[in-house]
């Protein structure tokens, strides 16, 4: 009897707590967003010294309380102000490619109908913040800034918003507010050209018959008797009029070529983070070929068909990828791929250096008979190799340029 009470007090005191904090945080948030933690150092070092001084008479901690006030007080003056601006990011290109570089240009303008005196702005890009200083500005005046950002690695770089800084020399307090919207810059994987004559697609016109028949292809396969629900262009008149009855053409069915591209994407599979980068321009420079020759692509990655509108879309989709610390290891990527993409006719297994050819071997196993397969094993410390494991045929490829001259050997 006693403990239901009890409980009752205590929930109730800790809701009375979380609401006090909850709203404690948001009357103190505006504050928050302008003090640097400088800022809060100098004003706790403020009140020590002012309790201190109160407490024991003392003179130095009185005129310390009075120095470091001042500088809080000349800092927040220091960042009060009207600051009305629309900034702007242009990108030259959107979309470049590793080992170029992104130009591109930050149109700042004053827009508050007065001058605007000299302003920091900040353009985050990345992980990293570039600065720049826009001088003052006239009434409706214009800025325009340049900037050129290396490309050195594949990702996709989310560059802005524009942020005003209004800060203090000392660092103590800055006032940051927004101007723009992000933008995103791809950076593309490398992809390397390859020769129609050694990518070992299929290259036929009408491409490969199966066993199974259709009433309507392209493969002639053989007349039988006319049944009920027959198209009737397929009719073979001269045959019907020497036998009696009517016959029509019956065609096996044809399968285009359709190449399937399997990437593992486990980080342990990886020892080498540059043999993903391998990994991922083989994709580029595989499915570029084939999409420029006309056939059906499809990329599976790790958990999940990757889809895309077009070829500059695919290498969108590239730019985004990364590696999985608890990604499934090549069989099971394989087995999942085989079953999402059954009309394959030809299957590339791409892998690092620590999965080992009878890996390979067995993720070729998951894979229909039917299917063309071969691997791509990228390993920056291996020699460009071609090896066979039963039906397979494994390529050690250690950069991206080594792929087209591998690929040549791929019967």
């Amino acid at each position: 009897m006693v403990a239901q009470p009890f409980h009752r007090a205590t929930r109730w005191a800790t809701l009375r707590l979380r609401t006090a904090r909850a709203w404690w945080l948001s009357v103190t948030a505006p504050i928050r967003r302008v003090v640097n933690p400088l800022g809060w150092v100098v004003l706790g070092i403020t009140v020590l010294a002012l309790l201190a001084g109160m407490r024991f008479g003392w003179l130095e901690t009185r005129t310390l309380a009075a120095l470091a006030g001042a500088c809080c007080v000349v800092a927040a003056f220091w960042t009060v102000g009207r600051m009305a601006f629309a900034a702007e990011i242009n990108l030259a290109k959107t979309r470049v490619t590793v080992g170029e570089s992104a130009m591109g240009r930050v149109v700042v303008r004053s827009t508050g109908g007065r001058a605007m005196l000299p302003t920091r702005f900040d353009l985050p890009v990345g992980d990293g913040v570039g600065s720049f200083r826009v001088p003052g500005l006239a009434a409706d005046g214009v800025h325009e800034q340049l900037f050129s950002i290396p490309a050195r690695r594949r990702s996709v770089l989310t560059i802005g918003p524009v942020r005003s800084v209004k800060a203090d020399p000392l660092g103590l307090m800055q006032r940051v507010k927004r101007w723009s919207d992000p933008v995103e810059l791809f950076i593309h994987p490398r992809a390397v050209p390859l020769a129609a004559s050694s990518t070992g697609f299929l290259r036929d016109v009408d491409g490969v018959t199966t066993q199974n028949l259709s009433s309507s292809d392209v493969a002639f396969h053989a007349l039988r008797e006319y049944v009920p629900g027959d198209d009737r262009r397929n009719i073979h008149w001269r045959t019907t009029a020497r036998v009696g009855k009517l016959m029509v053409r019956q065609f096996e069915e044809t399968q285009r070529s359709h190449l399937l591209l399997i990437l593992g994407n486990r980080a342990a599979d990886y020892p080498d983070p540059d043999d993903f980068e391998t990994a991922i321009s083989s994709v580029a420079s595989l499915a570029a070929q084939a999409l420029r020759e006309q056939r059906a692509v499809s990329l599976y990655v790790g958990k999940g068909l990757v889809t895309y509108p077009s070829t500059l879309g695919l290498f969108d989709e590239l730019s985004r990828l990364e590696l999985d610390e608890e990604g499934d290891r090549i069989r099971e990527v394989a087995a999942r791929a085989a079953a999402a993409v059954p009309q394959t006719s030809v299957a590339v297994l791409l892998a690092g250096a620590a999965v080992t050819p009878p890996e390979l071997r067995t993720a070729h196993l998951t894979i229909p008979n039917d299917v063309k397969t071969f691997a791509v094993r990228c390993d920056a410390q291996a020699t460009p190799a071609r090896r066979q494991i039963s039906t397979l045929v494994i390529l050690d490829v250690p950069r991206v340029d080594e792929l087209p001259k591998a690929l040549r050997t791929v019967h």
